[in-house]
This record gives structure tokens, sequence and C-alpha cells, in this order.
């Protein structure tokens, strides 16, 4: 639960962090015209990636609650694994993954009603990206599959848990989130200048 812990601390982080980036330049924008309105400001800064990207990042975010609830789940309900449950198994797992994959999609979607600083899937759009930052951010996906795929054996073979096979997919799903908020924690270094 400490790896748990650990990657929701670095999620707010990140989000705290965006939110300092964003009311920094509002702030700073405020200063010079008095009727700007964050919402406004938001649309205004926004820049488009492109389709790809955009899917890329969503894709992302998702395979990210998918990878993180299946190291989350085998710990908090050991009794439903152990009774033979039908998600013990192959398909189980993948019924509980589209499963988790649908609700986050539907987080993510719902998130845009949600404060600027909150919305994950559009994160990115007020930040200028490098190619290599882009490259890193759609990389996330991958780390995240294989991330998946190693919880994946793990929780088919519950309890009987390979530590290090658990391990390292713990720590390609930290990879992963440190690469999804790289566009935020530069910004914040490079205005910190």
């Amino acid at each position: 639960m400490i790896w748990a812990a650990m990657l929701l601390a670095l999620l707010l982080v990140g989000l705290v962090v965006h939110r300092m980036n964003f009311e920094r330049v509002y702030r700073r924008l405020s200063e010079l015209s008095s009727g700007v309105s964050r919402d406004k400001l938001y649309e205004l800064l926004s820049v488009d990636h492109g389709a790809n990207f955009s899917a890329m990042v969503f894709s992302s975010w998702v395979a990210f609650f998918v990878a993180f609830m299946y190291y989350l789940l085998p710990p908090l309900i050991p009794w439903l694994l152990r009774s033979g449950f039908p998600i013990a198994s192959n398909y189980g797992l993948v019924l509980f993954a589209v499963i988790v994959a649908s609700l986050a999609s539907f987080l993510l979607w719902a998130s845009r009603s949600f404060p600027v600083w909150l919305r994950l899937s559009e994160i990115y759009r007020i930040y200028p990206l490098s190619r290599n930052e882009m490259s890193l951010c759609a990389a996330t996906v991958f780390v995240l599959v294989v991330s998946a795929g190693l919880s994946f054996c793990n929780f088919v073979n519950y309890p009987f848990v390979n530590r290090t096979l658990e391990t390292a997919a713990w720590l390609l799903l930290l990879v992963a989130l440190i690469l999804l908020f790289i566009p935020v924690f530069n910004e914040f270094v490079e205005a910190g200048r």
C-alpha cells in the first residue's frame, strides 16, 4: 500500500504544480487586465497539439487508472480472489480492465466540467511542448501496458505473488506518472528561474 500512497501523492503533487503554473500566469495577466476570467484565459492559452497526441494522452491516463486498479484490487479484496470468483480468471481480468477503462474514460470526459487544473486529459493544453516531451508523454501508454501485464500475471496467481514482478510493475507505474507530468514540472522549473 506504500506504493499506492506514493503514486497518489505524486498525482496530487503534479496537479498542485499544474495549478500553481496556471495561477502564476493568471496572476500576471490579471495585473495587466482585471476582466480576465480563468476559463477565458484557459481558452486563450490552449494550444492544440493534434488529435493523435490528445488520443495518446487520453489513452495513457486510462491505462494508468487500469494499471493502478490492477495493483490496488488484490490487497483490498483477497477474500474475493481466494473464493474462486471469476475475476481471477483471464476473462474476468479482461472484463475488469474494460470496466475500469470505461469508468476512467467517463471520468476523464466528465472532468471537462471540473476546474481547469483538474482536467487530466487536457493538462497539456496550456504548455508549449517540444517533440521530446510529446514523445515521452506518448510513450507512457507503452510503459503502462507492460506494467499492467506484469500486474496481470500477479493477479492471476494471487496470493502467490512474485515480489520482483510486483516491484517492477510499481516502478513502471511510477515512471509512467512522472513521464505524464514532465511538461508540468518543466514549466514550473523554467518559470522559477
